[in-house]
Order: structure tokens, then sequence, then C-alpha cells
């Protein structure tokens, strides 16, 4: 008996143990390490960082246009000579010819070339404030989707607290039906409500689950576990508290208008290239050729040449192709300059409606915050009156549904408005990797949200 005591003793400290080692959190990642990895491993963000280095090479080539030019070429032959001595004989001699030549070429009047090596500076910037937009952009995507994780656990949990609260109200229901004290309808529309609210948990399971996915794309690694998010995070309208301002700082920071507006500079020096070809070209030429040729005697030679020369190309007729290319540029500064024009507007646009949706943030945020404690105080009333026969059990199931409602709508907007205030920063041009690590701060270390696997019911 004692040996039986102590074998099943060993076993409900073993389960014990286990149990509570699986609700501590194993490699739950937070928001900063999902980032950094996002930063090496994203490959929208790989590939916009290939195409700004290969946009960056575009100033060396078009400055080679420039710079001096030089050359060194040969070549060499093996020729058979037959020669008629005299009548009835003949010599044949085998020999070789070879030769090599340098030359140096300096652009002396290229304008289209210059204005090339110009251009190239614009395409240069533009890369770079659009390889700036793309990294502005992997934050917004990292953090919407760590986001994302923790509003769906959050529904799944306000799921489930819902069906818990709506079985026991069902055992209750049934208890008091049992002894006559309701109607079989109390009991069918508890059972229907515990169904659904079944039905919502399930759904949630499953959004729970599929909300990790995008941490896949982003990182190249499957996540299952993440830190949660401290209740603490403060809920605060925007400095400065004038739109003007943050329109303002968006037509000047922001990335993509940036990137338009060094796309237009760029259309306007292709109007001067394209103009340059009317114009003529001068280069200066040093030519250096050594040349062997065999045989001997008469025919054999050796011989060095040296030129300087200056040379001078004068268009004078293209078949019309130079005065199309004039034209076909002009439509393209045209539409770049429109492009800039909407982008603009879409801009100051976009602005003003962040900066607005996160002062209404707030407002709901706090609304949410009363809205909950309004739920709950009238779920208790509710209760205190169906126990009175003054309410009925839809009235209690539906105080319940909103007090469980409320609760997700608070953490909902918490997270909208963190969204809202990173997708601000990015159209001013102000959001940094330092905001990803701010607010990873907030992220509780003994809180974790795994990845659950979907049952079926």
């Amino acid at each position: 008996m004692t040996l039986n005591l102590f074998k099943r003793t060993v076993e409900t400290c073993l389960l014990g143990f286990l149990l509570l080692i699986s609700c501590l959190p194993v490699n739950a990642e937070d928001l900063s390490e999902i980032y950094d990895r996002a930063v090496q491993n994203d490959p929208q963000l790989g590939a916009a960082k290939a195409l700004y280095l290969s946009r960056g090479e575009v100033v060396k080539q078009a400055k080679a246009g420039i710079l001096p030019f030089a050359s060194v070429g040969g070549s060499t032959s093996d020729e058979r000579r037959t020669l008629l001595v005299t009548p009835g004989i003949t010599r044949t001699d085998n020999f070789n010819n070879h030769a090599w030549q340098a030359v140096l070429i300096q652009p002396i009047f290229r304008l289209d070339r210059w204005y090339q090596f110009q251009q190239s500076k614009n395409i240069k910037a533009q890369a770079l404030a659009q390889f700036a937009s793309d990294q502005q952009d992997l934050i917004v995507r990292v953090a919407e989707s760590y986001l994302n994780i923790l509003e769906k656990e959050d529904f799944l949990s306000a799921s489930n607290a819902e069906r818990n609260a709506v079985g026991r109200q069902l055992e209750q229901v049934q208890q008091r039906f049992d002894v006559g004290l309701v109607a079989i309808t109390d009991v069918l529309e508890s059972t229907a409500a515990f169904d659904a609210s079944t039905v919502n948990v399930i759904t949630a399971e499953g959004d729970q689950s599929t909300s990790f996915e995008p941490l896949l794309r982003l990182t190249g690694e499957s996540i299952n576990s993440v830190l949660g998010l401290s209740g603490e995070f403060p809920v605060k309208p925007p400095v400065p508290m004038d739109e003007d301002a943050w329109v303002q700082a968006a037509l000047q920071q922001n990335y993509s208008l940036v990137a338009a507006r060094e796309v237009v500079k760029a259309a306007e020096k292709q109007i001067k290239i394209s103009k340059s070809g009317h114009l003529p070209t001068v280069d200066a030429q040093v030519t250096y050729t050594h040349s062997i040729s065999g045989g001997g005697g008469f025919f054999g030679s050796e011989v060095d040449n040296r030129s300087v020369a200056l040379q001078m190309n004068i268009p004078l007729y293209a078949g019309g192709g130079t005065r199309s290319a004039v034209k076909q540029s002009t439509y393209l500064l045209e539409e770049a300059q429109k492009t800039f024009d909407l982008t603009q507007r879409t801009v100051v646009e976009k602005t003003k409606i962040r900066y607005t949706a996160i002062n209404t943030d707030v407002a709901r945020v706090r609304a949410r915050l009363r809205g909950i404690e309004s739920s709950q105080s009238a779920l208790d009333a509710t209760q205190t009156g169906y126990e009175v026969g003054t309410r009925n059990i839809v009235d209690v199931l539906l105080a319940q549904q909103r007090l469980f409602l409320s609760q997700f709508q608070y953490a909902s907007a918490r997270y909208q408005y963190i969204k809202d205030t990173f997708r601000l920063k990015q159209l001013v041009g102000a959001l940094s990797p330092d905001d990803i690590y701010d607010l990873n701060n907030f992220t509780q270390g003994e809180t974790s949200i795994s990845r659950i696997t979907p049952t079926t019911r």
C-alpha cells in the first residue's frame, strides 16, 4: 500500500511538472528578434537592396564616358609566298606578319555624356530613396504581422471565454429546468448560444494558426511562439497636434515623394541628352602602331608609327531620329511630372487620413475601456434580473456576448492605434528601426502566444 501510494505521488508530481513546463514560453520570439531576422532574410527587401546596388553602378558607367579610353590590339599572320626566279625555277618563302597598336582617346566635347553623368546621380538618388522606402515598408510589415497575431489571439481568448461562460450558463439553466424553474425554451436558447460560441472558437483557432504564416515569408523560418504586448503601452495623440505640420513634413521627407522628384530631374536631363544629338563631338586621339612584315629583302619591313589627332564629328542628318528622341523625352518628362503630382496628392491625402485616424484611435481606445466597464455592469444587472425573473435568458446571453466583444474591441483598438502610428511615421519619412525596438520594450517575457493546432469538434 505504501509503495503504491509512493508511485501515485511520483506520477502526480511528474505530471504536474510536465504541465508546468508546457505552460512556459518555449522559444518565444519578441518583436525585435523577428525584425532582425526579417532584415537578413526578407526576399522583398533583399530584391530591393540588389536593385539599389545595381542602379548605383549607373554613376560609374556614366562617368566612364567622360574619362580617357585606352586600348591595345594586335594581330599576327603566317604567309607563304612563291616567286618565279627563272623560267621553270621558283622560290618559296614562309614568313610571319605581326603588329600591335595602342590607342588613347580623350573626349573633349561630349555634351550628351556630361548630361548622362549628371542624370546618373539623379537615378542613384531615386534608387536610394526607393530603397529607404522599402526599408520602412519592412518595418510596417513586420509590426503589422506581429500585431495581427496578437489580435487573433485576443479574439480566440474572447471566444473561449464566451463559450465557457455560455457553457456554465447552459449548465445552470439545465439544472433549473430539471427542477421546473424555467421553461424548455431557456435550455434551447442556451444550447443554441453554446453551439454558436463553439463555431466562433473553431473559426478563431483557424485564424490564430494562420496568422503565424506571414512570419515565414518575412524571416524564412517557422516561428510558432511570440511574446505578448503589455497593457501599459501608452496611447496618446500625435505630437505635434497640428495636421499641417505633419503634411509639410511629409512633403519634404516622404521617400516615395523624394524618389518621384528625382525621376522628374532625371527626365529633365534626358531632354538635354536628346538635344545634344544635334551638337558636334570632339575627341583627342593618340595612336602608336608597331608592325613587322616578313619576307626579307624588298618585301620585308618594320614600321613604327605615332600619331596625335583631333577628331570632330558634326551631325547633319539622322533621318529625323534625333528630333523624335527630343519629342519622346518631352513626353516622358510630362509623364514624370504628372506622376509626381499624383504621388504628392496621395501623400497629402494619406497623411491627413492617418493623422485623423490616430486621434480617432485614441478616443476609441478610451471609449472601449469605458465600454468594458459598462458591459460588465450591464451583465451583472441582467444576471440579477434573470435570477428574480424580470429578464430572460436571451438577455443574459446577449449581455455576455457584448462584454466579451467589448474586451476584444478594446484590444483591437490598441493594435490599430499602433499600426496607424507606424503608417503616419512612414508617410513623413520618420519611421526607423528604433520604433520597433521601442515597441519591443512593452513585450512581456512571461506571456507567450503559441501557435495552436485547430481542433475538430
